[in-house]
């Protein structure tokens, strides 16, 4: 697996955990804040804002997880020196492409000079 792949993977689990934990924290926070309302009904405004405080603080949690994720998808610093590795075997495949081929050049130039000369000695002798 390469550095890509590992990458995506990543950034796929840390959304799908912080998503989930975000939304647990989210959820068990509402509910204690129902619960505490219930108990005293006359503090409910001071229940409420600290709610909506804690809520804004984790939403913020799922925002950076977000915001990370996309870093790793699409700034990612450890790709690009596995993307010229991946470039730089690439490039050597095709120097030895290009060396067998010049070799099977030679042999064919070398076929055809003592193709031409067997041909021009037969010419001679007749």
């Amino acid at each position: 697996m390469g550095v890509l792949e590992v990458s995506i993977f990543a950034a796929g689990f840390s959304m799908a955990i912080g998503s989930l934990m975000t939304g647990l924290g989210q959820g068990l926070t509402a509910g204690k804040a129902v619960e505490g309302i219930s108990r005293q009904p006359e503090a409910a405004g001071k229940i409420q804002g600290a709610m909506i405080l804690a809520l804004a603080f984790i939403e913020s949690i799922a925002i950076y997880v977000l915001a990370i994720a996309i870093i790793i998808l699409f700034a990612n610093p450890f790709t690009a020196p596995a993307m010229s590795v991946e470039k730089a075997k690439a490039e050597v495949e095709v120097l030895k492409l290009e060396l067998e081929k010049n070799k099977l050049e030679k042999e064919l130039s070398a076929v055809k000079i003592n193709e031409s000369a067997k041909t021009e000695k037969e010419k001679t002798k007749k």
